[in-house]
């Protein structure tokens, strides 16, 4: 990179803003950029810090161990501009955390060394540096480091997305998390601010059901980024993500073992003439999902694209209707491209 992009990555870093123009120099001076391949990691478990690390490209994903028995689990996503390890690399105490490059990146990187000895040398870093970790310190700057518009971005096949989504949300910024498919078209948004999630949105579906079409069904060959607003839309209703991360876990395992028994392409059809149910599930849905099938039999996966319902929430309906002897499923029968599909 030449030395223009280093200094501006450096002034644009929320942990460098506000300092010296000369000191920003002097820093992209001393910085060297490594290129990280596909896994590359920056340090482990146990090691002494080596180094201040700055991100340049990519997304750091940063694990630790919970437990003996889950092993290490993401716990933070940092994005462009987000500065790594500033805190130990002063202290040189052990790291307790993996900090790794899942889809590669690009880091500028001060040696503790180097770092130590300019700190040492210039009384406006050192006050610099100091104020930066007080700030962090009580909670004013974001984890995400995240008031620079779009810098949390990366492919969904390297990435967990409940992770992202609740570093997101712990972060306390104000701003949306896009789900993109393979063609760079929006799938999916959930909005943030305060620690909650407000708007969300996927395709036709709102709310819930949006988020667990999301969660569960997010687009192959996908990709993600977080962006920043100014202000948090008025119109939103926010509510804690927690809740909404367990239940689509719920629906997640349910559902996984639920098209692994019954394919998307199964031919359902009523079981009766006429539908008789007292479950407990949304009335409204199983009487949507028994006049379509009325109408024409098809396959869960057609109910999907039809009804404004997640998959996972389409697909467990018709689990419970089966359960209760409302439908039938003809394995043997499935619904292919060639046949049309309902109001064809």
């Amino acid at each position: 990179m030449i030395f223009e992009d280093l200094l501006r990555a450096i002034r644009e870093s929320p942990f460098f803003h506000g300092m010296a123009l000369e000191e920003q120099m002097l820093l992209a001076r001393l910085g060297r950029v490594d290129v990280h391949p596909a896994g590359g990691v920056l340090f482990r478990p146990g090691e002494t810090p080596s180094a201040l690390y700055l991100v340049l490209d990519g997304v750091v994903e940063v694990c630790r161990e919970e437990s003996s028995e889950v092993g290490l689990q993401p716990v933070a996503y940092l994005g462009e501009g987000s500065t790594v390890s500033e805190s130990k690399v002063l202290t040189g105490t052990a790291l307790n955390s993996l900090a790794h490059f899942p889809a590669g990146g690009t880091t500028l990187q001060w040696p503790r060394p180097v770092l130590l000895r300019h700190l040492y040398s210039s009384r406006d870093l050192a006050l610099h540096y100091l104020q930066r970790l007080a700030r962090r310190l009580e909670g004013t700057i974001a984890d995400l480091g995240a008031h620079s518009g779009s810098n949390l971005r990366g492919r969904l096949d390297h990435f967990d997305l409940p992770a992202i989504l609740q570093t997101v949300v712990d972060s306390g910024a104000t701003g949306v998390l896009e789900i993109l498919d393979a063609e760079d078209k929006n799938f999916g948004a959930i909005h943030t601010s305060s620690r909650m999630v407000g708007r969300i949105l996927c395709g036709r579906l709102e709310g819930s059901e949006a988020f667990l079409e999301i969660l569960n069904s997010p687009p192959e060959n996908g990709t993600f980024r977080f962006s920043n607003l100014a202000v948090a839309p008025e119109t939103d209703t926010y509510r804690q993500v927690q809740p909404l991360l367990l239940e689509a876990a719920r629906v997640q395992d349910e559902f996984a073992h639920f098209a692994d028994t019954v394919p998307e392409t199964a031919l359902l059809q009523p079981a009766t003439r006429r539908l008789a149910w007292r479950g407990g599930i949304d009335a409204d849905l199983v009487e949507e999902i028994w006049h379509q099938l009325s109408a024409q039999t098809c396959g869960w996966g057609v109910l999907a694209e039809l009804l404004p319902f997640s998959r996972g929430q389409i697909a467990l309906t018709v689990r419970d209707m089966l359960l209760s002897g409302v439908l039938n499923v003809d394995r043997d029968h499935e619904i292919t491209n060639d046949e049309p599909a309902l109001g064809g």
